[in-house]
């Protein structure tokens, strides 16, 4: 089971990821996903294999170092940088429908990008997911900010609507981040009694409608949320708190009626009630609140399926939790999957973590 303390700091984590290289080899080996060469040349030298991953942008600081591990620990693998892409979720799995997409493993931040853009009938890239993490949304901020002095976890959004304070978020139709920002707006400004006040600080139009930016709000994308901040571009942004623990910023925690970041029914139920609609197309969708969950998969045109899924077993692997926990995730045990009977075996089969169907309260939401 995945019972780590999340109060590790991420700079543990070059630490923990020695040894996690050397447990993931034998157990890899030993659980019969080890990679091996998919070619040999006459002389006999191995050709090497490069995984290639797409995956919130949130991620682009985490990943790579799971990644180089994973290469580490797997002869004749290799995970350049370069073949590795952020960027929001959404606009990620667009990506993955093109011919002859270039990617081995796409993680999402919202567990529903994935069945909703990717699996049928919207499309035939995919046929599983593996809801593996909850990820809480917290307020970072600049330190010495016009407005913030003496912010906390009980202040914060009086200290938001306060006189110079801006705000990052990034477009809510291409990043779920920026609709979970949205979505905390819309929950604080219920929970604190507002009318629509706190939240039209920040949007114009009613809760649920299309969110046009006030003057206070800044769309950024979240890949440059930690320049942003630095620079002063804005003085807050409502970003998961892994990117906020691994880019060190400063930032002070939400309720778990607001940052998204509970999983159980009823809590679940309360992100539900909030909306927000969003550029679809054409046209424009509705989209619901719901919980931060994070999700991986593996496209059925992967230039190397076989290294996606060997890549997705490391990162459930029970291994890999405690440097998931350093870098503020909640692992989730089991693992959950939308597909029991589409899951690759060698991933149905991930020990001793284990993997369930989605939860139905859960599973009602991919609708």
């Amino acid at each position: 089971m995945w019972h780590y303390a999340t109060t590790m700091r991420p700079v543990l984590r070059n630490v923990v990821l020695v040894g996690v290289v050397i447990v993931v080899a034998l157990a890899g080996f030993l659980g019969g996903w080890y990679l091996h060469p998919s070619s040999s040349s006459s002389s006999g030298t191995s050709a090497p294999q490069t995984l290639s991953v797409i995956g919130a942008g949130s991620l682009a600081p985490i990943l790579p170092s799971f990644a180089r591990a994973f290469a580490n620990a797997t002869p004749g693998a290799q995970a350049p940088l370069a073949a590795q892409l952020y960027e929001g979720s959404t606009a990620a799995a667009s990506a993955l429908t093109l011919p002859q997409q270039p990617y081995d493993l796409f993680i999402s931040a919202d567990f529903r990008v994935i069945p909703q853009h990717l699996e049928p009938p919207t499309a035939t890239v995919v046929s599983w997911e593996a809801v593996f993490a909850s990820d809480p949304l917290v307020l970072a901020y600049q330190p010495g900010a016009a407005g913030l002095s003496g912010i906390n976890d009980t202040n914060w959004y009086q200290k938001m609507v306060g006189p110079g304070v801006t705000l990052g978020v990034p477009n809510a139709s291409s990043d779920p981040l920026g609709a979970n920002g949205i979505f905390a707006l819309e929950l604080t400004d219920q929970l604190t009694h507002q009318g629509g006040s706190f939240y039209g600080h920040f949007f114009t139009g009613a809760m649920g409608a299309l969110a046009s930016p006030t003057a206070t709000t800044k769309l950024v994308s979240e890949n440059v949320a930690a320049t942003a901040l630095s620079t002063g571009e804005v003085s807050t942004f409502l970003i998961y708190r892994s990117y906020a623990l691994v880019d060190h910023l400063s930032y002070v925690s939400l309720n778990s009626s607001v940052n998204l970041g509970a999983i159980d029914p009823t809590d679940v139920a309360l992100y539900h009630t909030v909306k927000t609609t969003e550029l679809s197309g054409t046209g424009t969708a509705v989209k619901s609140g719901a919980p931060v969950l994070f999700a991986l998969t593996v496209p059925s045109n992967a230039p190397d399926y076989s290294i996606g899924v060997a890549f997705a077993a490391y990162l459930l692997s029970n291994a890999t939790a405690a440097n998931w926990a350093a870098d503020g995730f909640t692992p989730l045990a089991p693992v959950w999957t939308d597909s029991t009977s589409h899951l690759p075996a060698t991933l149905a089969g991930t020990a001793p973590v284990g993997v369930a169907a989605l939860p139905s309260y859960l599973a009602a939401l991919l609708a």
